[in-house]
């Protein structure tokens, strides 16, 4: 600033210098002052930011303690990345505290000091020697800083994957952009101590501090969000009674679901039963064979998520025919020592969960179209009662009394060949009058049946004996075992004339009843 030197300056010159100079660094001194002042706002706006974070994080910490009381199967499945979480975000701020305090207590001189005096925000020697130059085993403590916010970031990425990306943007340490034109890129960690006023680099990681309150509180939000996420959507709740069955016996439970069932409207599930898809949600059928039936499918819901649910479901019926019970009650009778068919139904109830209890039997047995109940004793009632399994209990339905009689004694009859080839009976003279004696001589055997009855009984012929006459009028008899005609009565047929008759008599049969009975005469007489 001085003259040349053939030109010296005068004391006036050199006052205005001086002062000039003065002027000059006061000027500078009042441009730092403003940048400071400004760094100083950011780190009290920071410094509030956190405080509310902080209070955010409480609310959602206590909400998830809450969930961990009404819901906690859900709440303990992402309770363990909760809990990651908030450790690696307390340990990380907890070390950006401490770093924060040893800058301060250093500046202050004071082991207890909390906060910077304005005057000493523009301090330039403290933050770097701690951040660059001071190492804890052998690392400075920006490198543990860089690499402390380098390991949180990949952690926080792994949390909600949607918001990855933005989260390694945040927590970035990629090298710095150089301010002047032409210059090289600044490393992270220069950037953030190395001769930068202390407010500022104070300022900076308190930033990082409000940057993991932030990501910590959406990453709570998320894992809170994510127990409802595979939820369903519903916006029609209806009351329904599901009964166990909808046909009660008089004296039976009635048993019933109450349930309250939810459902979206807007939304229909995809329904298939048996392998084929059901357009409504409504399964409706013919049914054309009697017995219990089973079908089985399955139903695939939508997620909030997106994600698809499928439940399988199974159930199970029972189809009988359609019957009306009429009873001659003047006709309830069985027959002693003969097996008697009978058909039990119970309306509502599958055949075989039907059971039948009789007394008065000798034996009782199931067939495929219902029971045989051949009875003990004649004269004595045999009574039935029926009982079903309704809903997995046996339960009582009614009680039907039969009277026991004796099987009807059936006729002996002669079966012989008619015209057209086909067997046929006389019943003697008493019912069929007279008999041809072309049709008498094919005769081969002696029967024993029942007359004009629906009786289904069987009877076997044991002895018989046919008389005849001599010339003399004697009266001469022929007997024969079993059933067959022997050939001297068969020469008796055949040597009959018109209007001759003979007798078949003592005709013993043995009924399924196990009597062996003695029956009527024939009269036999030709024409």
């Amino acid at each position: 600033m001085g003259g040349a030197k053939n030109c010296p300056e005068t004391p006036r010159q050199k006052m205005i210098s001086m002062m000039y100079l003065v002027l000059t660094a006061m000027l500078a001194l009042n441009v730092s002052a403003q940048i400071l002042n400004g760094y100083a706002l950011v780190n009290d706006s920071m410094k509030k930011n956190i405080t509310i974070s902080d209070g955010k994080l409480e609310n959602l910490s206590n909400e998830f303690d809450g969930l961990l009381h009404s819901d906690s199967i859900k709440a303990n499945k992402v309770k363990p990345r909760v809990d990651s979480v908030i450790a690696q975000s307390d340990e990380f701020c907890k070390y950006i505290s401490d770093l924060e305090k040893k800058i301060i207590t250093t500046i202050m001189g004071d082991p207890n000091a909390t906060e910077l005096d304005e005057s000493m925000n523009g301090d330039l020697n403290v933050a770097s020697q701690i951040g660059l130059v001071d190492k804890v085993d052998g690392k400075t403590n920006a490198a543990i800083l860089k690499e402390k916010m380098q390991s949180y970031r990949e952690f926080m990425a792994t949390i909600d994957t949607a918001k990855a990306q933005s989260i390694l943007n945040t927590f970035s340490t990629d090298p710095l952009s150089s301010t002047e034109k032409g210059g090289k890129p600044r490393a992270w960690e220069s950037g953030v101590f190395e001769d930068m006023p202390a407010i500022a680099t104070l300022t900076v990681l308190n930033k990082i501090k409000n940057d993991v309150k932030i990501t910590e509180s959406e990453a709570l939000a998320y894992l809170i969000g994510s127990m409802d996420a595979g939820d369903f959507r519903v916006n029609k709740i209806q009351a329904l009674a599901i009964p166990n069955s909808s046909y009660i016996m008089r004296g039976g439970k009635y048993s019933a679901q109450i349930i309250l069932a939810a459902t979206d409207s807007t939304k229909k599930p995809v329904i298939t039963i048996n392998g084929t898809p059901l357009e409504k949600d409504r399964y409706e059928f013919v049914c054309t064979s009697v017995g219990t039936k089973k079908y089985a499918g399955s139903m695939v819901l939508t997620k909030k998520n997106g994600e698809t649910q499928t439940y399988n479901f199974e159930s199970e019926y029972t189809v009988g025919e359609p019957t009306a019970t009429v009873s001659a009650d003047l006709m309830n009778v069985l027959y002693a020592g003969f097996k008697n068919p009978i058909s039990v139904s119970v309306p509502g109830v599958a055949q075989n969960s039907i059971e039948i209890s009789p007394s008065n039997i000798k034996s009782s047995s199931r067939t495929s179209t219902g029971w045989v109940v051949v009875p003990a004793r004649v004269g004595t009632p045999c009574n039935i009662s029926v009982s079903a399994k309704i809903d997995g209990k046996s339960q009582h339905i009614a009680t039907k009394t039969f009277r026991v009689k004796k099987l009807p004694d059936p006729l002996a009859m002669i079966e012989y060949t008619n015209a057209q080839g086909i067997k046929s009976r006389y019943r003697g003279n008493s019912f069929d009058k007279a008999i041809a004696k072309p049709l008498l001589i094919t005769a081969r055997r002696i029967v024993a049946e029942l007359n004009d009855s629906d009786l289904d009984v069987k009877y076997k012929v044991q002895e018989f004996s046919l008389n005849y006459f001599d010339s003399m009028g004697n009266t001469l008899i022929e007997k024969a075992s079993g059933d067959q005609l022997n050939e001297k009565q068969l020469k008796i047929f055949r040597e009959m004339t018109n209007r001759k008759t003979v007798y078949i008599s003592n005709t013993k049969a043995l009924g399924q009843d196990g009597i062996t009975r003695t029956l009527p005469p024939v009269e036999v007489k030709t024409k």
